[in-house]
């Protein structure tokens, strides 16, 4: 039943809200799928969608995106984190696990916490914590950020620089702006691309200060999705290979979506404090940036 419904998730007619509720409703009807290998295969099936994409959008097109919206996403990087920062002064709450946190929402949700765990050298209970929060708000991200988008009325580019602003993994920027259209998730994909680099200042900095030599590591499959862009603005696809690679790609989302609600792990031991903390940081950031598009983008 879980390769069955998962080939399904493939299919055009489900989109990636729908995959991640099958996944969900499999999850807490038929239990949890304990496979290993299932964070490793999602990793890179995302990756692999990510890149494919790179095949269907003009090269033009994906530089003016990322050059026209660098400063606004250098804004929203440092003002979540100087407010996450912030935070936790005021609550009190742990440095290490705070800034997981906030490093998730400002930045690339699992990926940045997996990024900067071992510089902060934070145990695994820390970092199990903040993957389990990043995880929820990002479900509930995909599933309500369309319907917000349709009665903010916003365009499709407006929707999808705010995905890639206010939401935190690629993957749940990808499944939330492929509902929305293909414009918003051309545009999504880029911006979160170029929001996701800002791990490695992030990474050097926390070295620093920490006083770490831990190595850095780069996310390769952007380098790869830039050389995508180039292939296919030198050797264009026809209209028919566009239509079957984007097609691909979405699916790939898709099942991606449906394997994180498949195997969805609730931490019982996270408390309310870091739920709080992150829901409180992650809807400042969605208010504040769906007021900044909608008034001067």
């Amino acid at each position: 039943m879980f390769v069955l419904l998962g080939l399904v998730c493939l299919f055009p007619l489900i989109n990636s809200q729908w995959a991640l509720l099958i996944g969900l409703a499999f999850r807490f009807v038929i239990g949890e799928i304990e496979i290993k290998f299932i964070p490793k295969l999602c990793k890179w099936l995302l990756q692999t969608s990510v890149v494919t994409l790179g095949l269907c959008i003009n090269v033009q097109q994906a530089a003016n995106v990322g050059t026209e919206n660098f400063l606004y996403i250098t804004v929203s990087v440092i003002m979540v984190l100087s407010l996450g920062w912030l935070m936790s002064k005021l609550v009190k709450m742990n440095t290490d696990l705070s800034m997981l946190i906030s490093a998730g929402t400002a930045i690339c949700g699992g990926s940045a916490i997996a990024s900067i765990a071992p510089i902060l050298r934070a145990s695994n209970r820390k970092i199990s914590v903040a993957l389990s929060v990043v995880f929820l708000l990002n479900a509930l991200a995909v599933l309500v950020f369309p319907n917000l988008g349709f009665a903010l009325e916003m365009t499709q580019r407006q929707f999808g620089l705010w995905c890639a602003v206010a939401i935190h993994d690629t993957s749940s920027v990808v499944g939330a702006a492929a509902v929305y259209g293909q414009e918003a998730l051309e545009i999504a994909t880029t911006a979160k691309l170029t929001r996701m680099l800002w791990i490695i200042p992030l990474m050097l900095l926390l070295s620093f200060f920490r006083k770490n030599d831990s190595k850095l590591k780069f996310p390769w499959f952007v380098l790869f999705f830039i050389l995508a862009l180039i292939s296919t603005s030198i050797f264009p696809l026809t209209r028919v290979t566009e239509h079957s690679v984007l097609s691909f790609s979405k699916g790939l989302m898709a099942l991606v979506l449906f394997l994180m609600g498949s195997s969805l792990q609730i931490n019982k031991s996270t408390g309310l404090k870091p739920v709080v903390f992150g829901s409180v940081l992650w809807i400042f950031t969605v208010v504040v940036s769906a007021f900044a598009i909608l008034e001067f983008y």
